[in-house]
C-alpha cells in the first residue's frame, strides 16, 4: 500500500537566520535574557556581558551584537516561533553572510539598516531595511553591513556583516 498523506518539507532557497554560504564566519554564544522566544534572523542587542535581547526603540547601534543564527537543535511545535528560547543559549553571527527579513525592497550592494521601530509594530523590530525610515520603520545604519542579494519587502535578503565588540 502506498504512503497516505505525507510530510510537507520546506525546500525554500532561504530561511531566516540561515547562513548564505560557507564563507568564513564568526558566531558567539549568548543567552536569551528576554521573556519571549526571539525569532531567527533578527538583529539582537547586548544584555549584560553574556546575554542578548530583542532590539527596542531605545537601542543604540553600539549595543547591536549581531544576527541570531538559525539552529536545528530544539524541537519546535506547530505554531510556535522558530527562534532562541527564553533562558537558553543561542548562536549570534558577528561576522559572515546570513539571510535576514527585510521591510523594504532592497538590492545587492545597498547599505543595511536595522529596524528599531517605535513600539507600534513589534513584528518588524530587528528586521532590516535600506533606509533610516520613520515611526515604526525607524532604523539605524549598521556599519560594515550590506545586502549581497536583493529581496522584495517582506522577503529574505542575504546580508554580509562585520560587528565588532
Amino acid at each position: 500500500m502506498a504512503v497516505q498523506g505525507g510530510y510537507a518539507i520546506n525546500h525554500n532557497k532561504a530561511i531566516a537566520g540561515m547562513l548564505v554560504d560557507s564563507q568564513r564566519n564568526n558566531t558567539v554564544s549568548k543567552l536569551n535574557t528576554t521573556s519571549a522566544t526571539v525569532p531567527y534572523g533578527v538583529a539582537v542587542a547586548r544584555s549584560g556581558e553574556n546575554g542578548f535581547e530583542l532590539i527596542t526603540d531605545s537601542t543604540v547601534i553600539a549595543d547591536v551584537v549581531g544576527v541570531l543564527r538559525r539552529e536545528m537543535n530544539r524541537a519546535v511545535a506547530d505554531g510556535d516561533v522558530h527562534g532562541a528560547v527564553v533562558d537558553r543559549d543561542a548562536s549570534v553571527l558577528t561576522v559572515g553572510t546570513i539571510y535576514v527579513p527585510v521591510i523594504t525592497t532592497v538590492t545587492a550592494g545597498q547599505a543595511a539598516y536595522v529596524v528599531i521601530g517605535n513600539d507600534t509594530d513589534p513584528d518588524t523590530v530587528g528586521h532590516f531595511s535600506n533606509a533610516a525610515g520613520t515611526g515604526a520603520t525607524t532604523a539605524l545604519a549598521m556599519p560594515n553591513a550590506k545586502f549581497i542579494s536583493g529581496a522584495a519587502s517582506g522577503g529574505l535578503a542575504a546580508l554580509s556583516i562585520v560587528v565588532g565588540g
